[in-house]
């Protein structure tokens, strides 16, 4: 019975044990909530740091130990649960576990943004300072802004990296513990290391490593230690506050005394044994330095020398450049001074009283004028791409237009070479752009001109199709085709270097310099787009252009307008082309315009079918476009036998496709019934304007002519006058008989001096001076600069043939602001002229002519509509102007509606486009009142002027009801 009662008890002991280690206080007020949750969670799984010295790490026993260790005691005294440490896990791994959900606490570790989204923190338990580590050698850090531009070494997903993270200008270097990254830091790996003073500390005394300082940073702000746990244990957090409530301030000095005090004997026996290897090696190198010592001090002297040698030569390279530039800038100016004068002149005479052959060799001499300057820009365009200085234009262009210059001055050539030529362009291919067109022009004359050289027989073609469209950008192919000698691959890799052509014996067969494909390729690859070759040995090449161009879609929609136009449907074309492609290709651009066409390849079909439509059966041809080389005995002599065949009761107008450089047959024309000539190959739009001339619809471009009949008027009636200052005669010459005959009153100076001596003695005549920068005595912006001395508001127009970098920005600071670069258009000149002077006049005449301008306002208001004007603009054709008044009638019904809308939602450029409609059609009609109220409404809208737009958007509600009222009543 005894031993059985002795069991019982031992019994008893054993199973309470554990109770009696771990019984909860119950001195502490536990909410039955805590209360369950103890119950259900005795044990409590923890993810510590290995390392993080002296808050928790393991002893050489494997037992845990640390500041953290110490109150984690006192939680499990005071709880009854079982802490249990996770053991051979690195701080990276037990933090991952912990964001899975296998850790449920973490014992010592600081708040941080990214921490407080993943954990619930207890209340602080300890507070440490942050510090900067470093070698005592270094110098210049003493705040965290230092560090801006380093790499600082930190410990991984500790509480100092997600601190530094605020700071994007740092960059870090992650390690798996802080003692990596203090050694790091002391072997020199690392410039600097972050982390807290405490563990900083005990890990260089335990360590030895006497090379280091700290540096204290933001000593106001003390960072704290917490239990963190997972997201779904908010009760734990409250237990754990609770225990930590319950501690006094004599158990946590003891504790952080217990650690932090300690001192640790350094162990000096591993720097003992790296002295003596290092003393070993360093023995070793001195005995060998002393033999390359001799040898490196001649190296040195060597080296030296050849340095020397090296900045020598970077002088004379750099000297070199300068007289390049230099001698390019002058060559420049040198040539374009007598071209501006070869220009001019041509200009000129074909004012006088020239038969149109000699009109055309004049145009060729200006073109070969061109093609002369275009040699120099090639020259200037090299040397800016060398320099990385060239630059693109974006403005608004028409791509035939473009087509049209490139085969005017490729067309010498070809015929020169007597080969062919063939042209089609895609007709769906809008035809308005935004670019830099004189490149894009440059790069079809650089490969035509090209191809051009080295075909002796077949021809050479151009073609222009759609790849792609996307939204608003058309991604367009240029292919150029020949029948030429061909290339081979290893000439093909050759093909883009500068001053290279395809071998020796090309060079001396057909001559040139080698920069043109090269240029063509720079600017292509600036355009962002490619170009590819493709040649066979004996056949020929192709070379293919892809660009991508933004649509102008207000120029463009004008366009189709134009072109989309119904005046064209009544129209009936026969085409009469000897060969099929091109037939088609005609075929093609007059689809279209709208218009019916039959195509034939026979003269005698051709004769049948103008027979037979004879208005019986069916409606007569009213155009017959002909191929001059098509009917056997040319194109004269096919027109005679229509105009003598009694059988085609109505005659058709005739235009005639005229043979390249062929100007002789131009001046026959008159004399042998034909009504346009137009020479191959064919443009589209240089098509639609012959057909727009034979059949006088006119109302179309209207609005251009008479926007310049105005200008010249006012220029006229204003007698604006303009100083000269030229050194060159010729140029004088030039611009005076230019600008004189288009109403402007002229003063001539030989220099600046003189300039500055007329622009006083004359200063209340002068509107504008046109300023040479290069003469004598004084030149152009110096004399610039005493005349705006004199006069800040008097336009000056530096009118020079220097192109070089720079010359713009100087011209800005001398005062002056516009620029005309020598060779100019003639008629461009001019027009540049004629709006600077009537824009300045204008805006010095507007503060002073508010009355003048009421009345005029109230005069124009008695204008609605001059049918007499409208009249004459199409033709004197009375049903087609009645046609034009109804379509404009129903086209702008809503308009006034519409405009208020985007004006009262300040949606001004919307606004603007809907204006130059308006504008563009009421030229054409005659309606002069709204015409003017629509061109100032335009501007304003623009330029956002919103004092302006209250004030002239009513006139123009009003102006547009009268007009439609007008319409109406006829």
């Amino acid at each position: 019975m005894k031993r059985l009662t002795r069991l019982i008890i031992l019994l008893v002991f054993i199973l309470g044990w554990p109770s009696f280690c771990y019984a909860r206080d119950d001195t502490i007020d536990w909410t039955p909530e805590e209360l369950t949750f103890m119950e259900e969670h005795p044990v409590i799984r923890l993810g510590v740091d290995p390392k993080f010295v002296p808050f928790e790490f393991f002893d050489e026993d494997g037992t845990y130990q640390g500041i953290a260790s110490d109150y984690l005691e006192i939680i499990s005294e005071k709880t009854g649960l079982e802490m249990q440490v996770i053991p051979g896990l690195t701080w990276t791994e037990a933090y991952e576990k912990a964001l899975q959900g296998e850790v449920d606490m973490l014992p010592a570790v600081s708040k941080t943004p990214a921490r407080e989204q993943n954990f619930l923190f207890s209340e602080a338990y300890y507070y440490f300072k942050r510090v900067i580590v470093v070698r005592d050698s270094t110098q210049g850090i003493n705040s965290i802004e230092d560090l801006y531009g380093q790499t600082v070494a930190v410990q991984r997903n500790s509480s100092h990296q997600g601190y530094l993270e605020q700071y994007p200008q740092i960059n870090l270097s992650l390690y798996d513990s802080a003692e990596a990254a203090i050694t790091a830091v002391a072997n020199g790996t690392e410039t600097v290391c972050v982390g807290n003073l405490a563990t900083s500390n005990f890990i260089i005394q335990s360590t030895g490593m006497t090379n280091l300082k700290y540096v204290a940073f933001e000593a106001e702000n003390q960072q704290g230690l917490y239990f963190a746990v997972r997201k779904d244990w908010p009760v734990l957090i409250d237990i754990t506050n609770k225990v930590l409530a319950t501690i006094t301030k004599e158990e946590r000095i003891a504790i952080n005394s217990k650690w932090i005090g300690v001192d640790v004997e350094p162990n000096y026996e591993p720097i003992y044994q790296v002295v003596i290897v290092i003393s070993g090696v360093i023995i070793l190198i001195w005995l060998v330095s002393i033999y390359w010592i001799l040898r490196l001090r001649r190296e040195i002297d060597k080296r030296k020398k050849i340095q020397n040698d090296l900045e020598l030569a970077k002088l004379e390279a750099e000297a070199a450049n300068n007289i390049k530039s230099s001698f390019l800038a002058r060559m420049s100016h040198e040539i374009r001074t007598p071209l501006n004068a070869i220009t001019g002149m041509a200009y000129l005479v074909k004012k006088t009283q020239v038969t149109l052959t000699q009109k055309m060799y004049l145009d060729r001499i200006t073109q070969s004028a061109n093609t002369m300057l275009s040699i120099i820009n090639d020259i200037l365009d090299f040397s800016k791409i060398e320099a990385g200085k060239i630059e693109l234009e974006r403005v608004s262009f028409n791509l035939d237009l473009v087509i049209q210059d490139v085969i005017n001055i490729v067309s010498y050539k070809i015929e020169e070479q007597r080969i062919g030529f063939k042209l089609s362009k895609d007709p769906k291919i809008p035809n308005c752009y935004f670019g830099d067109a004189k490149r894009i022009e440059q790069i079809l004359l650089n490969l035509i001109n090209n191809a051009t050289k080295f075909t002796n027989a077949g021809e050479v073609a151009l073609d222009i199709r759609l790849v792609a469209k996307e939204s608003n950008c058309y991604h367009l192919a240029f292919t150029v085709r020949d029948t030429g000698i061909g290339m081979s691959d290893e000439q093909i890799k050759n093909l883009f270097e500068p001053f290279a052509q395809g071998d020796a014996s090309i060079n001396r067969r057909f001559g040139g310099t080698g920069l043109g494909l090269s240029i063509v390729k720079s600017l292509v690859e600036m355009m962002n787009g490619e170009i590819q070759v493709y040649s066979t040995v004996g056949e020929g090449s192709t070379f293919i252009v892809e660009l991508s161009l933004e649509k102008d879609q207000q120029k463009e929609q004008e366009y189709q307008q134009q072109v989309s136009s119904l005046y064209f449907n009544d129209i009936k074309t026969l085409v009469l082309e000897k060969t099929g492609s091109n037939m088609n290709i005609i075929g093609s651009y007059l689809g279209a315009f709208g218009m019916h066409c039959e195509l034939t390849t026979s003269p005698s079909s051709a004769v049948n079918m103008l027979e037979l439509e004879n208005g019986k059966f069916s409606e007569p041809f009213d155009l017959l476009i002909l191929d001059y080389n098509t009917p056997a005995g040319g194109g004269f002599k096919f027109i005679e036998m229509i105009q003598e065949n009694k059988k085609i009761l109505k005659k058709p107008r005739v235009i005639m496709l005229l043979p390249m450089m062929r100007e002789d047959l131009f001046d026959q024309l008159d004399t042998q019934g034909v009504d346009i000539g137009i020479g191959k190959p064919i443009i589209p739009s240089v098509l639609y304007n012959g057909i727009l001339e034979i059949f006088r619809t006119k109302a179309i471009v209207a609005n251009q002519e008479f926007k310049q009949e105005d200008i010249d008027k006012e220029i006229m009636e204003s007698n604006y006058g303009i100083l000269v200052v030229e050194d060159n005669k010729t140029n004088q010459l030039i611009a005076k008989s230019l600008l004189e005959p288009v109403g402007f009153q002229i003063w001539l100076g030989n220099d600046g001096q003189e300039g500055i001596d007329l622009f006083k003695a004359h200063r209340s005549d002068i509107d504008l001076i046109l300023m040479d920068l290069h003469m004598p005595v004084l030149n152009g912006y110096e004399a610039a600069e005493q005349i705006r001395a004199l006069s800040v508001d008097i336009p000056i127009v530096a009118m020079t043939a220097d192109v070089i970098e720079g010359v713009k920005e100087k011209c800005e600071s001398s005062g002056i602001h516009h620029y005309i670069s020598k060779p100019f258009d003639p008629e461009q000149f001019v027009e540049t002229i004629s709006n600077i002077v009537s824009a300045e006049t204008r805006n010095k005449k507007e503060s002073h002519s508010q009355s003048d301008d009421q009345k005029n306002e109230d005069v124009e208001d008695d204008m609605i509509l001059d049918r007499e004007e409208g009249l004459r603009y199409m033709g004197n054709n009375t049903a087609l102007y009645q046609n034009v008044l109804e379509a404009y009638f129903n086209e702008n019904q809503g308009v006034a509606e519409n405009l208020d809308l985007d004006i009262k939602a300040r949606r001004y450029q919307e606004a603007a486009q809907t204006v130059h409609k308006v504008k563009s059609s009421s030229g054409s009609i005659g309606a002069k009142q709204i015409f003017e109220i629509a061109k100032q409404l335009q501007k304003a809208l623009e330029f956002s002027a919103e004092k302006e737009i209250a004030s002239l958007h009513p006139q123009f509600a009003e102006a547009m009801k009268q007009l439609l009222a007008a319409i109406k009543g006829d």
